[in-house]
């Protein structure tokens, strides 16, 4: 039952302007967050280089890889518990919203760095 009847959260510019101003002073902060954050988004950004300069073009240089580097840091937090988990899925939702009109596809990126991030995806344990 619990997931029946959780309604997202409504997203507005001033929401999504405060969920980043609060990340971006916290994540790069501390290296034990600011660098396992930095190497997700690279991972992400590197899976869908297409997708990330899409949103590149339509906010600024560098965009995709900012918004889902403090997205990263939000998770690793909410894994050690100085955030809620529900705080690092509310921005989840709030970074799709922002990058689903950007171009389509881009409210993937978002999902596919939380999967990442919640340890949920398989890993690539080669050693090339």
């Amino acid at each position: 039952m619990p997931g029946w009847f959780r309604r997202k959260p409504r997203i507005t510019e001033e929401v999504y302007g405060k969920l980043v101003t609060s990340f971006g002073r916290v994540v790069d902060l501390d290296p034990l967050i600011s660098r396992p954050a930095e190497a997700l988004a690279k991972k992400v950004t590197a899976e869908e280089t297409g997708l990330a300069q899409a949103i590149d073009g339509r906010l600024y240089p560098g965009a995709a890889h900012y918004h889902l580097r403090l997205l990263a840091g939000s998770w690793i937090m909410a894994q050690e518990g100085s955030v809620p988990v529900a705080t690092a899925e509310i921005f989840e939702e709030a970074v799709a919203w922002k990058f689903g009109p950007l171009a389509p596809g881009a409210a993937n990126l978002p999902h596919r760095l939380s999967t990442l991030a919640r340890g949920e995806a398989a890993r690539d344990a080669r050693q090339d």
